[in-house]
């Protein structure tokens, strides 16, 4: 899991976290034992003050039951703390995966990294 941090602050800076968004690439497997991982960064950035996140699936090859469970999960948590999610580059076989959960209600999805920068910029 790496996150880009888009922006470093001096310490006396006030950061406006709603103009940020934290990208965060998922593993090439999501499953019980990578999850967990992804679970600990996202409530650490939402612990920071994160607010806008970006979770860019590009390589990912394979997600188990506990890997839909932790985005699930993920998607609760920056709900309740008043901020949005979005996956991007989510491979077709996999969004074939999600539609029974009807993901698209619960997390924005989109194809292009154009997409979801308008929709963040909205």
């Amino acid at each position: 899991m790496v996150a880009s941090i888009i922006y470093i602050a001096n310490a006396d800076d006030d950061i406006d976290y709603d103009a940020i968004i934290f990208k965060v690439m998922a593993a090439d497997v999501l499953n019980i034992h990578k999850s967990e991982n992804m679970l600990l960064m996202i409530k650490t950035l939402i612990a920071g003050g994160a607010r806008k996140i970006l979770l860019d699936m590009r390589e990912l090859e394979s997600v188990d039951s506990s890997g839909i469970s932790a985005l699930l999960e993920t998607a609760k948590m920056v709900k309740q703390s008043q901020g949005i999610l979005v996956l991007s580059n989510v491979p077709l076989w996999i969004q074939k995966i999600f539609e029974p959960f009807k993901f698209d209600l619960l997390i924005n999805i989109f194809n292009s990294h154009d997409e979801m920068i308008k929709f963040f910029r909205l």
